[in-house]
Formats: structure tokens, sequence, C-alpha cells
């Protein structure tokens, strides 16, 4: 009976639960959307019914990387506070985005260590599917609403999906470099040439700019001897470079837009293209700043604040004056919450940084996350979009956990000899 009881609780351990909640979240994150809001829904709720979830939130505010976490988000949360009554609803609908940084600390206190490596493979496995589904798209073996032959991102927009594509073929590279066994390391370079693939036929610039400078750091990490570890990550990029060039017209289509677009931006002030746009909104956003440095233009009021200066400053650019956002990450904090919330996001980019691991695997993923989000947060808004915002968690939230859990592993090395003595 005593054994029977035991079993029922480990059938009903919420801590189970939520790990498999986890492992599924990092499977479904690339492929939809709805799965996405309503798994994070979930791992809130079950951490809030969670045994011991005051000693979990004192660990959270204990560490600098999960309590920056939470500080960025609560303090957007607190900008509410200077709203008016009338607009405290369209506030909080706008704020909503960063709610999907919150599962991050909660990884941080729940994940065992047997499900990281789980969760990691899952979110792997997942980009497998994504990967079969938009090469099946591009060969026209089946179709999807909305998604085109030349950009087949079958379920984000994609930008995200080249973000996801950058980050997991920077990941399966090190893979590549680091597996002793011939057939694994033959599976995963497959995989990392079918990533890279994908990465070049979609229209995602800003993945493949984060990718190519992930991939020339990265080859400059692993290789002890640093001129050869130049030699080689020039190389490898070059290659990837001349190989996109040459096999993917539309990676060649959007290198030539890119001109384009610089040219009837400079002699025609035309900023209705994607690099148009994202100049355009920088220079309007410079008088908001100056306006609001510190706590900056709230979050309802920056947009129709910039609708209203394109009005002024480019009464004939039809984009402009449709601003939904600004397509940077780092501009949009600052325009909305002032230098005060830009010195909160970079502290928190700093702290995950200064998360302390032993494991080079997770080293490097810890590396791979932060150069593709530092570069693809210069050309979007990626912690306040689902997709990534769900990546960035689930990723630095799998970092804290493998740190919390080589902590106490070596807590536990440390104490045995003691009590063998004792």
């Amino acid at each position: 009976m005593e054994q029977e009881s035991i079993d029922m609780k480990q059938k009903f351990d919420l801590s189970l639960v939520l790990n498999s909640l986890f492992v599924l979240y990092a499977f479904v994150l690339p492929l939809s959307r709805a799965s996405v809001g309503i798994a994070t829904l979930l791992i809130i709720i079950l951490f809030l019914f969670s045994r011991n979830i005051k000693v979990s939130l004192k660990k959270i505010w204990k560490n600098p990387a999960s309590r920056s976490i939470v500080i960025f988000v609560l303090f957007y949360f607190l900008t509410l506070l200077w709203l008016p009554l009338s607009q405290l609803k369209e506030g909080f609908r706008y704020l909503v985005p960063y709610l999907y940084l919150l599962p991050a600390v909660i990884m941080y206190v729940s994940v065992k260590k047997s499900y990281i490596p789980r969760i990691l493979s899952a979110l792997i496995l997942g980009m497998v599917v994504s990967e079969v589904i938009s090469y099946g798209i591009y060969l026209e073996w089946w179709e999807r609403e909305g998604v085109f032959v030349i950009n087949p991102s079958p379920f984000m927009h994609h930008i995200q999906y080249s973000t996801f594509l950058a980050f997991t073929a920077l990941v399966i590279l090190y893979r590549v470099l680091n597996e002793k066994i011939l057939y694994y390391r033959a599976a995963y370079g497959f995989f990392f040439i079918a990533l890279t693939g994908t990465l070049f036929l979609t229209n995602g610039r800003t993945g493949q700019l984060a990718f190519l400078i992930g991939l020339f750091l990265l080859g400059f990490m692993h290789f002890p001897n640093k001129l050869k570890a130049l030699w080689v990550s020039l190389l490898l990029s070059a290659a990837v470079l001349f190989s996109a060039y040459q096999l993917s017209d539309t990676f060649k289509e959007r290198i030539s837009m890119t001109q384009s677009d610089m040219n009837n931006m400079i002699e025609k002030e035309n900023f209705g293209t994607s690099l148009g746009y994202r100049t355009g909104v920088t220079i309007l956003s410079i008088p908001l700043i100056q306006q609001h440095p510190i706590l900056g233009n709230g979050v309802v009021d920056t947009m129709p604040l910039i609708r209203e200066e394109a009005e002024r400053r480019f009464p004939d650019d039809y984009w402009l004056k449709r601003a939904n956002h600004l397509q940077n990450q780092y501009l949009q904090v600052v325009v909305e919450v002032g230098v005060v919330g830009l010195s909160i996001l970079m502290m928190m980019l700093y702290q995950i940084g200064r998360i302390p691991l032993r494991a080079d695997s997770y080293r490097t993923i810890k590396s791979i996350l932060l150069i593709v989000f530092f570069i693809t947060m210069l050309f979007d808004i990626q912690l306040h979009i689902q997709f990534t915002a769900g990546l960035f968690a689930l990723m630095s939230g799998l970092i804290l956990a493998q740190s919390r859990v080589e902590h106490e592993e070596m807590s536990r090395s440390i104490k045995e000899p003691r009590l063998k003595d004792a």
C-alpha cells in the first residue's frame, strides 16, 4: 500500500508533468503559433500550483540572469501605471507577448537534469518537421495557404523563421565538428546542409546575416590556433555565401534588392522598401528619443507619434505613415521606455552571457543564442514576437537549468568527501 501511495504521488507529480510540457513546448515551438500560447499559459499555471513555490521564486530572484528577465518584463508592465485608464487595456494587450519570456525563469528552477537533452532534441525534431514541410512546398509536392515557393516559410514570418534556422544550423554545426561517431556526424552534416539551404531559399536576410556572423565566430571559437581559426572561418563563410549566391535565385534577388533599396532611398527618398522602412523609422524615432530620453514615450503612444512625425516629415510616403513597429528591438525599447528600459534589456543580455557553465556544448549554445539574437534584434522586435520570444526563453531557460544542475552536482561532490572524512 505504501509503495502504491508513492507511485500515485509520482504519477500526479506536477514537476514531471511540467518537465514533459517543456519537451512538448520545444517540439511545437517552430510549428504552431496557437500551441506556443497554450503551452506558455499551461507552464505558468502549473508552476504557480507547484510545491515550494515560495522557494522557487526566491531562487529565481537570487539568480542574476533569471532576475534580470523578470525585471525586464516587470518594468514594461510597470509603465502601464502612468497610462490613463482609457489606455490600460490597449497597453496590456500590447505587452502580452513579453509574457512569453517567463518560461525561461520557470525552467531554471523546474527542469530536471534528464530532461535538458530531451528539450533540445525536441526543438531539433520540430525543426526537422518544419524543414520537411518547407522543402515540400519549395519542390511543389504540397501546398500551404499563404506560403509560396519563392519563400517557403511554412509557419511563421520569414524573419522569425530565418532566426530559427540560423540558430539551429549553428547548433548542429557544433555537433558536426565535435561528434565522434561517423554515422551521427554524417547525419548532422546532412541536416546542417538542409538547414542552410532553407535559410538561403527564404527571404530572411536577417537570419542569413546572423548565421554568417555566427558561422565566423563559431569557427573562430572552435580551433585553439587562432590563425587557423581565422582562415577556416573565412573560407567556410565564403563557401556558404558563394554557394548560396550560385544556387539560390531568392538569395541572389535579395542581394540585388538591397542595392536597389539603397539607391531608391538615397536618390529618391523612397522608404517604401525593407531597408528604406527601417531607415525611415529610425530617422523618425530620433526626435521622440530627444523629447523623452529617460522613460520614453510609452507603449501606447509611441507608434501614433511615429506616424504623426512621418506625416510631417514624409507626407508622400505611404508605408511610414502606416508604421506599426520600428523593426529594431533596441530602438523600440528606447523609444517606448527610454534609456532606463534599454539599460535593463542590455543588462538582461549581459547577465545571460555571464551564466556559468562547465559543459562546452552548452557554453557554445549560449554563445550562439546571444550572437543570433544580438544581430537579429537590430532588424526586428524579436522579443515582442511570439515565436522568437519563445525561442529566446526556451534556450535561456535551458542554459539556466544546465547551470543549476552543474552547480548542484559540484556542491554534492564537495560535501561527499567531507561526510566520508567525518
